[in-house]
């Protein structure tokens, strides 16, 4: 999945904002079964790069590709 890109959609409000602050179409930085934080969508989890650059770079999330709350993870095949 690494260098895939990836198009989210926002589920709850606070998906809704980050989308709208960072942009709907990442891509894929790495995947893994388990991440090191508690959080209750099942894995596995992807970590995404925006591909909008904010004033500071990229910005980087972690997702799950099954579950999320905040998100809903739809891959681009290109």
């Amino acid at each position: 999945m690494v260098g895939k890109r990836v198009k989210l959609t926002g589920i709850s409000r606070h998906g809704k904002n980050r989308l709208r602050e960072q942009g709907e179409f990442w891509e894929v930085a790495s995947e893994r079964d388990t991440i090191l934080f508690r959080t209750p969508a099942p894995g596995p989890f992807l970590l995404i790069q925006s591909e909008s650059l904010g004033p500071r770079g990229r910005h980087l999330r972690w997702v799950s590709l099954k579950g999320d709350p905040n998100f809903s993870v739809e891959i681009i095949n290109e």
